[in-house]
């Protein structure tokens, strides 16, 4: 099942790519035979210095060699510019971040959220590594209303270090969306704050913002709803890189169609962030990734 739904995913991508889609391919051999790097090593996107613990999680491999989810860096890449701004919702280790920060330049600026604080010490470790750039690093999550709240955090932890299925970066505050992997997961209080509320407090121009990247583990609808300024902006809309998330049998259910019904009230045009064709909510997996713009 799993291999089928992989090959389903690579022709959608090879499709609207070949190219990037045979550098997929090289990468991933590169990866495969090259040799263990230590308990923690530093990559480089360009300039940029990104520092990995190995020791997190098999996934932290992924971010060395600069094989995490590539299909997503023709995104990045067609909307961010020297000197635009990046807003990273859910940076966990701040991979996004560093690659973002590689293209908005040292005049351009990365705003990264991250609450659980053995991810957010990564996030504020690339800030200290470049500090030619402009990188703030906000121990907070993104949420509808400012205060407190708990989080269901998957930790580093060794009994955990090959299972991709719940891994360091599923962390969530949806409520009960991690009730099944309770053996997995550790409760802490993060603080919240508004995106909107956020911005305004940082005087951040809506029309700098080259990108906002969103990935929450289910909490998508409360982030969009504190940002209701930044969505209906007047002029070109911000583009929005989100991870959405369908699964109407639990008892929380979880419906990525209520998110693109919600982004096209406000204007924005939903695309399968693989293909870039438009989404077809009615036939969403569990978990999807749309550029909307």
């Amino acid at each position: 099942m799993i291999a089928a739904k992989t090959v389903r995913f690579y022709s959608r991508y090879a499709t609207s790519d070949p190219l990037g889609f045979y550098d997929i391919i090289r990468r991933r051999l590169v990866e495969a035979v090259s040799r263990d790097t230590g308990l923690a090593a530093v990559t480089r996107f360009g300039e940029v210095r990104f520092e990995v613990d190995l020791s997190m999680h098999k996934i932290a491999k992924k971010f060395y060699f600069h094989t995490h989810e590539m299909f997503l860096e023709r995104i990045f890449r067609r909307h961010l510019q020297t000197g635009s701004v990046f807003i990273d919702i859910g940076a966990n280790c701040g991979y996004w971040s560093a690659f973002a920060l590689s293209l908005v330049g040292r005049s351009g600026a990365v705003h990264a959220f991250e609450p659980v604080p053995a991810y957010f010490a990564s996030v504020k470790r690339l800030a200290e590594l470049n500090p030619g750039y402009r990188i703030s690093a906000v121990n907070k999550a993104c949420g509808a209303v400012a205060g407190t709240a708990r989080m269901a955090a998957v930790l580093p932890n060794m009994k955990n270090f090959g299972n991709y299925r719940t891994n360091i970066g599923s962390s969530s505050l949806a409520d009960g969306f991690l009730d099944h992997a309770r053996d997995l997961t550790t409760l802490i209080d993060v603080e919240i704050i508004p995106l909107d509320e956020y911005l305004a407090q940082n005087f951040i121009d809506l029309s700098s913002i080259g990108l906002i990247k969103i990935d929450v583990e289910g909490y998508e609808k409360s982030v969009l709803d504190g940002m209701v300024s930044a969505l209906g902006k007047s002029g070109p809309k911000i583009p929005i890189l989100c991870e959405v998330l369908t699964d109407i049998t639990r008892p929380n259910p979880l419906k990525g169609a209520d998110i693109v019904e919600k982004l096209s009230a406000f204007g924005y045009r939903c695309l399968d962030a693989t293909s870039l064709r438009p989404v077809q909510p009615e036939n969403f997996g569990f978990e999807e990734n749309l550029i909307c713009v």
